[in-house]
Parts: C-alpha cells; sequence; structure tokens
C-alpha cells in the first residue's frame, strides 16, 4: 500500500474513494470500509453477546482548524468523544467524534449517549444525512493512529481510516472511523 505523508495536519491525508487506488482489495476489509450502514448495527448482528463499545475518553478539546473547516464552525473548542468497538476478543474499530457546541446546544442529548453509540442514536432519525466517506491510509504516527492503537496492545504500521459528517438537519457531526488489525479476521461470518 502506498501511504501519503504523515503529518500532524490530518487534513492532508483525506480523499475521496476514487482518488485513492490503493484502496484495500481484500473482501472483507474493503466490504467494511465501503459499508455505508451502521457499523455497530452490523457488529452487534455479526458479534452477538460478545460486542462491546468502550467509551475511551469524552471531553473538550481545542478546536483544530480542520475541524473549523470542516464542522463551519468559529468555536474555539469542540466537543470530542473517542469510543473502541470490539467483538469476539478482537479490537475492530476507533471511532473520534468532533462537536461543536452549537451542534450540542441544539441537541443536548448527543452529549448524554453513554454507552449508547451514536450510528444507533442517529440511525432511526429523519432529520440525519451524511457527507459521502473520504478515506486515508493513516502512516505510523499520526495523531488518530496513535490514538485508536493506545493502550490495546495492538503493533501496527498503517491503518486506513473514513471520515464524513453527519448533519441533523443543519448541525454537523465529525465522524472518524479507524479499521483496526483485528477487522481482517473477524471477517462477516
Amino acid at each position: 500500500m502506498e501511504l501519503v505523508r504523515a503529518t500532524d495536519d490530518p487534513s492532508a491525508l483525506w480523499r475521496p474513494a476514487d482518488l485513492i487506488p490503493d484502496l484495500p482489495h481484500e473482501g472483507d476489509v474493503r466490504q467494511w470500509l465501503e459499508d455505508s450502514g451502521s457499523l455497530t448495527r452490523r457488529l452487534r448482528r455479526l458479534g452477538g453477546k460478545d460486542f462491546c463499545l468502550d467509551v475511551v475518553g469524552e471531553t473538550w478539546e481545542p478546536a483544530r482548524n480542520e475541524d473549523l473547516q470542516m464542522l463551519g464552525s468559529a468555536a474555539s473548542r469542540v466537543r470530542v468523544r473517542k469510543v473502541r468497538l470490539d467483538a469476539r476478543g478482537l479490537h475492530l474499530f476507533y471511532i473520534c467524534t468532533r462537536m461543536p457546541p452549537e451542534t450540542l446546544a441544539r441537541h443536548p442529548w448527543l452529549g448524554r449517549l453513554g454507552h449508547k453509540p451514536l450510528g444507533e442514536a442517529l440511525a432511526d432519525r429523519t432529520d440525519v444525512t451524511r457527507t459521502p466517506f473520504e478515506f486515508a491510509a493513516l502512516a505510523p504516527g499520526h495523531p488518530l493512529l496513535r490514538d485508536a492503537i493506545g493502550e490495546t496492545g495492538i503493533l501496527s504500521g498503517a491503518l486506513w481510516g473514513r471520515r464524513s459528517r453527519f448533519l441533523i438537519g443543519e448541525s454537523p457531526i465529525l465522524v472518524y472511523e479507524v479499521f483496526l488489525p483485528g477487522l481482517a479476521s473477524f471477517g462477516d461470518q
């Protein structure tokens, strides 16, 4: 896989699928990358009682330039929620959600999700749209990759990630999803 140079500016890495010739061709991983449905619902179905959502952290962080651009916000900080999805004893996904204060003000229930997955909370709403995915091969040292594998024991080179924006009406939520190595052995049974 040819990697795009890692920087501390993740915006330099993200591209639409049609501009990434080396999007993985392995069937299982590619199917997950291209799945536009709820990853959480799919994992619950496949993982059954072994499904686990671990809230890694939830806090306010300084807004990055990328946040301001992607969220259309001028806020100095964003609410960041980090979760890991596991099933069958495997770490499968790391998800980082970034929300501006205006979104939380309009939808305060987003700040009280607890162990409820965001995707499931949004799935049944009729006022939610999702933008097309952008993908990136996250090189070692990339901040999102460091967060994704932190405290898991995963030793990894590059991993694939995707991002998109959810809009609840006009209220944006930026979601980053990192596809962890356990996914290759998880399959789609």
